[in-house]
């Protein structure tokens, strides 16, 4: 066999040296467009009007008083923006989002913030202005914000056992030494710099979105299938991300408004997500329980490991509660359960 002779150990032309971005210059300078930057002839102004409460339903909407504020061309509520659709049943990493249930689909209020009705006008100004006049009646109910998930009954019922090899619980039951605790993370808020945003172009049966979005063809599925259209008359721009920390992977409710106004209107729609809905509408790192339990022998050799976790997710995507399990002889157990939280996002 030939012996090769060691080469030199050359310096990196790339790793721990200087180099310059390609959209550096463009970012400095300002001349990046990001979503909230493009403006089209004869383009208007959305703004949601959000859920005062966390559980009911909607007694009335009177947006009489707004419909007749300057500059306004619209107040859409659940009775008049149109079809929207539920996406469909999907598997994998296709058709993915938080709310399958299209934004002002009926009277029910399930988190706090929810959008409820929209505004459309001339100017953001008369926008804002529109949707903070209109007057919503609601039916409270109930509201659930425990955030110990865990063995209560939020996650109450026997969950599906998808995969089984061991006997945790018996190794559990007759060890010498166990562990037995619940670690949780609390739910944290994602606020980029760039808030969410949303401008739709419609013609001729045809969307042209300018969102603020980490996966564009996703996104353009969702909204192919929540508009009702076929995907090819869908497309999805981003140019510019403003960062997004995973809370802009897939569509949000905003962008549904605003694709139906523009529909409706038949004109361009800029919606700009206020920071204050930034806590309330779009996506976040979700409150998370984890139990881990331990079993050793009298020689602290590791007989069994149980991990139970119990996430709340969404409306759409609800409180999901899973488990592992190992034994030295056979491992990995897994179940889910999930259960309805309404008002956990």
């Amino acid at each position: 066999m030939e012996q090769q002779t060691p080469q030199p150990v050359t310096e990196s032309k790339i790793v721990g040296v200087p180099t310059p971005r390609i959209d550096g210059p463009l970012k400095t300078t300002g001349a990046a467009m990001y979503s909230s930057d493009h403006h089209f002839p004869g383009l208007v102004y959305a703004w949601p009007v959000t859920a005062t409460i966390a559980s009911g339903t909607i007694s009335g909407i009177d947006s009489s008083t707004a419909e007749k504020m300057p500059g306004v061309l619209a107040i859409y509520t659940h009775k008049n923006i149109g079809p929207l659709y539920r996406t469909p049943p999907s598997a994998g990493f296709s058709m993915i989002l938080d709310e399958r249930r299209p934004p002002l689909e009926d009277e029910t209020v399930s988190y706090y913030g929810q959008y409820v009705a929209v505004a459309v006008a001339h100017t953001v100004e008369q926008a804002r202005a529109a949707a903070e006049a209109v007057k919503v009646t609601y039916a409270k109910t109930p509201h659930n914000t425990n955030d110990k998930l865990l063995d209560t009954p939020t996650v109450a019922g026997k969950p599906k056992e998808v995969t089984k090899r061991g006997d945790t619980a018996a190794v559990l039951a007759r060890a010498t030494y166990k562990h037995d605790a619940v670690y949780s993370t609390p739910t944290e808020t994602h606020n980029p710099i760039e808030l969410h945003a949303s401008v739709a172009v419609y013609k001729d049966g045809k969307f042209t979105l300018y969102e603020t979005s980490q996966a564009v063809v996703n996104h353009r599925d969702v909204m192919a299938a929540m508009l009702g259209v076929p995907p090819e008359n869908v497309q999805v721009i981003t140019r510019f991300l403003g960062s997004g920390f995973g809370g802009k992977l897939w569509p949000w409710p905003h962008a549904m408004l605003a694709a139906a106004s523009a529909r409706n209107l038949n004109r361009p729609v800029k919606l700009v997500v206020s920071r204050s809905m930034m806590f309330q509408s779009v996506g976040h790192r979700p409150t998370i329980d984890q139990r881990v339990q331990l079993a050793a022998d009298k020689s602290g050799k590791l007989l069994a490991i149980q991990h139970s976790e119990a996430i709340a997710l969404s409306v759409a995507l609800p409180l999901q509660a899973l488990r592992y399990q190992a034994t030295p002889d056979a491992s990995s157990s897994r179940t889910a359960s999930p259960r309805a939280i309404r008002q956990l996002r």
